[in-house]
């Protein structure tokens, strides 16, 4: 038995688990492992200290013991990890009951010396038949959901099924293969253009990071690069596309005679590096890129989670002669306090309002107002996901300044950008 908590250790899990199996399968009924973690334990460790969070485990051990009946078992599997073991069930249906019996212990509000804390959980579950029949694999099984449900959104519970397993070793192989992407040379910089509503001719590229793998063939960012900030190769990533992208682009504009523009994301994380503008304004240095031809696009989340401290790094940035644009405007916290307090030189309205432009009027007045937000502050305004000529047409109208989607081209290599734009001295 586990010393803190009373209840059974992993050692007496599995042969609980095991007798479970063996009463169901007899019984000819489904057995229910569930895989219960706390959510954001360690802020009640870091808040209040470890002694209240042992006496939350110590307390829990108690609730969770007053909620078994008949066969029904609990283990402390570590750490702030439980299982729970529910045998001789009709069907997932009465699994779902059981789920419900271990959130409502979180309903509660739990006093630990004096101080009143409140907690909730993430639920993994694998079932017996089903998924497995020997207790290792149905706590693997309940493990690999948990970590999907925690990922998507905690305190919520998940079944297993065979596309979350599929989907989650997918994961895993994305997060092995992504930590070797820059050693084995699989990740390359593309560009789209952004063309001036204006004179019709291209005006800027945003650099965008593509990654081919030989086992997982082209990898969609929306698939890595959270993940890479979560893993913490997104700084290493991003120096690899600020360097890429500022030596193409320097190289176009000198073989073409030609002052493009370059906009670059920036992750929050990477923005947020001690030393991110000194070792981003000598990169531009030595490759000897000019200052004011380079946009830095950030996203209203890096503003919101810490504005005093992401400002003096904007500010430093616009003082080293950089451009700063709000990348993906209107679909967050947008605040005019922002565009009002911050360096800002451009804005860019998101494909989802762009999507929706001719079909729906609030999305339309919501691009209106963006532009004329634009012209007020005198920042340049940036359509992405212009796919048609009428939604070119429409935004022409209300004067936005560039316009970047599939209308024009998709991002493309720097070989295809060089055949395609060749500028005429």
């Amino acid at each position: 038995h586990d010393s803190l908590t009373k209840l059974p250790n992993r050692i007496l899990l599995d042969e609980q688990i095991s007798a479970g199996i063996s009463l169901s399968r007899e019984s000819n009924k489904s057995l229910a492992v569930m895989f219960v973690d706390l959510d954001d334990f360690k802020k009640i460790n870091d808040l209040h200290g470890h002694s209240i969070g042992d006496s939350l485990l110590e307390t829990l051990g108690q609730e969770f013991n007053k909620v078994l009946k008949g066969n029904d078992s609990v283990a402390r599997f570590g750490g702030d990890e439980f299982i729970f073991c529910f045998p001789e069930l009709s069907d997932s249906h009465d699994a779902r009951k059981k789920v419900k019996i271990i959130q409502e212990v979180f309903e509660q509000e739990f006093i630990i010396k004096g101080k009143s804390i409140n907690s909730s959980c993430s639920i993994g579950v694998a079932m017996f038949p089903e998924d497995a029949s020997i207790a290792e694999e149905l706590i693997s099984k309940a493990d690999i959901v948990l970590y999907k449900s925690k990922s998507a959104q905690k305190g919520r519970y998940l079944f297993f099924n065979e596309g979350i397993n599929k989907q989650v070793k997918r994961d895993f192989l994305i997060e092995s293969e992504l930590r070797l992407a820059l050693a084995n040379n699989e990740l390359s910089v593309f560009y789209q253009p952004q063309i001036s509503v204006e004179t019709g001719e291209i005006f800027g590229v945003e650099a965008l990071l593509r990654w081919k793998n030989k086992i997982l063939g082209q990898v969609a960012p929306d698939e890595f690069i959270q993940l890479a900030e979560d893993i913490g190769l997104i700084t290493d990533i991003g120096n690899f596309v600020i360097e890429r992208a500022l030596k193409d682009i320097k190289q176009f504009n000198v073989s073409n005679n030609y002052d493009l523009q370059l906009s670059i994301n920036i992750s929050p994380k990477q923005l947020m590096e001690p030393n991110f503008v000194e070792h981003t304004i000598d990169i531009i240095k030595t490759i000897a890129f000019e200052t004011n031809l380079v946009t830095l696009e950030v996203t209203e989340n890096v503003l919101i989670s810490d504005l005093t401290k992401v400002a003096p790094v904007l500010n430093q940035l616009r003082n080293n002669g950089l451009k700063l644009s709000l990348d993906d405007f209107g679909t967050g916290y947008s605040s005019l306090s922002y565009l009002g307090n911050l360096p800002m030189n451009e804005i860019k309205i998101d494909r989802s309002f762009i999507d929706k432009l001719l079909v729906n009027s609030q999305s339309e007045s919501l691009v209106k107002t963006i532009i004329a937000i634009g012209q007020f502050y005198d920042l340049s305004v940036v359509a992405e996901g212009v796919e048609t000529k009428e939604q070119y047409d429409r935004l022409a109208l209300y004067h936005c300044d560039l316009i970047q989607g599939y209308y024009f081209d998709r991002p493309m290599p720097l070989l295809a950008l060089k055949e395609r734009y060749q500028i005429s001295s």
